[in-house]
C-alpha cells in the first residue's frame, strides 16, 4: 500500500475534479469551502487508503416541474437528464485516470419526498424514476446507482422489487415512514432558516422555484391575491425544509460513509454543492429547463417558453417525445428571414 501522503494527494486531487463542477450561482456560494475542504478530503481518503471506489451520495432526480406551460417538455426525463448524467458519470471517469478504482455516484431520488406538496402525481414520480434508470443502462453510465425512499425506511413484507402498482399503493406510506422514523418533532424550520446559512439558501431555491412551478396550480384570483400566493408559496418551502431534514436524516443512516453531494446552493463547510449542467445561466437542474445545442457546441439551459419565442431554437424530437432544442444554422436562419420578407410582401 501507499503511504498515507500520498492517500492524501490522491484524496485532495479527487476534490480537485469535483471543484470543477461546484455550484457557485450565487454571491456567498461555497464561501466556507477552505473550512469544508479537509472534511471532504478526510472521506474520500477512508476510500483511497481501502483501494475503493469512491463513493458519493446525491439526493437529486425528482420528476419533471409541475410547470409544464413554461420551464419543461413533458412529465419524463429528456435530453437534459441524459446531459445530466453523462456529467455525473464523467466525473467518475475523471477520476479513474489517476485512480483505478474510480468512483461511483448514489443518486438517491427525492421525489416521493415532496412530490404531493407539489400535485406532482405519484405515477409520474415513479415514471420519471423508471426512466431514468433506463436511460442511465442504454447509455452505459457505469458509475451511477439509484435508490429510491423505499430503501431508506423500514417497512416490512414489501416485495423486494417494487413496480408500478405496488409503488403507488405505498407512496404515502413511504412518506408517513420517513416522517415518523426520522423527522425529529423539535425541528423548527423557522428557527434554522434565520440561523443555519445553508438552510436559508435552500429554503430561498424552493421558493423561487415553486413560485414558478405552482403558478397554473394555484392560481393567482379574488380568494387568492398576489401576496396569499406568495404566503403559500413559503408555507410549502418550509414544509419541504421539513421533510427535506428527516430525509438527510434518513440519507445519512443509509449512505453514512459517503461523500454528500447536492444540488442545492450552500456555503461547501458542510456538503459540496454540484451544477447538473455545464451551462452558465441560473437553471442548473435538468427537471427545472430544458436544454439546447449551440453551433459551437456549447450547452444553454432555460425555461421552455423562452426557447418556444426565440427563433434561432428548433424543438428535436427523440423516440417521439419532446427532447431538447438546436440552434438553427446561418443558413437557416437566412431562409426564415427571406421567407418572413416574402410573407410580408
Amino acid at each position: 500500500m501507499a503511504n498515507d501522503n500520498s492517500h492524501t494527494g490522491v484524496a485532495e486531487k479527487v476534490l480537485e475534479v469535483l471543484g470543477t463542477i461546484l455550484l457557485t450561482k450565487l454571491p456567498g456560494a461555497h464561501q466556507k469551502w477552505d473550512q469544508g475542504a479537509p472534511t471532504f478530503i478526510a472521506v474520500i481518503q477512508k476510500f483511497v487508503e481501502k483501494g475503493e471506489p469512491i463513493k458519493m451520495a446525491l439526493p437529486a432526480f425528482p420528476w419533471k416541474s409541475a410547470n409544464k406551460v413554461e420551464k419543461v417538455l413533458g412529465t419524463l426525463p429528456d435530453k437534459a437528464e441524459e446531459v445530466s448524467l453523462a456529467r455525473l458519470n464523467g466525473i467518475c471517469e475523471s477520476i479513474r485516470k489517476f485512480y483505478r478504482p474510480g468512483a461511483e455516484i448514489l443518486i438517491i431520488s427525492d421525489g416521493l419526498v415532496y412530490n404531493d406538496l407539489l400535485t406532482v402525481s405519484d405515477r409520474d414520480t415513479w415514471a420519471y424514476g423508471e426512466t431514468l434508470r433506463d436511460m442511465a443502462v442504454k447509455k452505459n453510465f457505469k458509475n451511477l446507482r439509484f435508490s429510491r425512499l423505499k430503501d431508506l425506511v423500514d417497512m416490512p413484507g414489501l416485495p423486494d422489487e417494487l413496480d408500478e402498482v405496488t409503488y403507488v399503493a405505498n407512496a404515502t406510506n413511504f412518506r408517513r415512514a420517513l416522517i415518523n422514523q426520522f423527522g425529529d418533532p423539535n425541528f423548527d424550520a423557522t428557527r434554522e432558516i434565520a440561523e443555519k446559512e445553508d438552510t436559508r439558501l435552500t429554503y430561498q431555491g424552493y421558493s423561487r422555484n415553486l413560485g414558478h412551478d405552482l403558478r397554473f396550480i394555484f392560481n393567482r384570483s379574488e380568494s387568492r391575491s398576489g401576496k396569499q400566493y406568495k404566503r403559500d408559496v413559503k408555507y410549502l418551502s418550509k414544509q419541504m425544509i421539513i421533510r427535506g431534514d428527516a430525509f438527510a436524516r434518513a440519507t445519512k443512516k443509509y449512505a453514512p460513509d459517503h461523500l454528500r453531494l447536492s444540488i442545492h446552493q450552500s456555503t461547501g463547510e458542510h456538503k459540496v454543492s454540484i451544477s447538473l449542467l455545464p451551462t452558465t445561466g441560473m437553471y442548473t437542474t435538468p427537471w427545472h429547463c430544458c436544454v439546447a445545442f449551440k453551433n459551437d457546441g456549447t450547452i444553454v439551459s432555460r425555461p421552455k417558453i423562452e426557447f418556444e419565442f426565440d427563433p434561432t431554437f428548433d424543438l428535436v424530437y427523440e423516440n417521439g417525445q419532446p427532447s431538447y432544442y438546436q440552434e438553427r444554422s446561418t443558413t437557416e436562419m437566412t431562409e426564415l428571414d427571406l421567407q418572413e420578407e416574402e410573407d410580408d410582401d
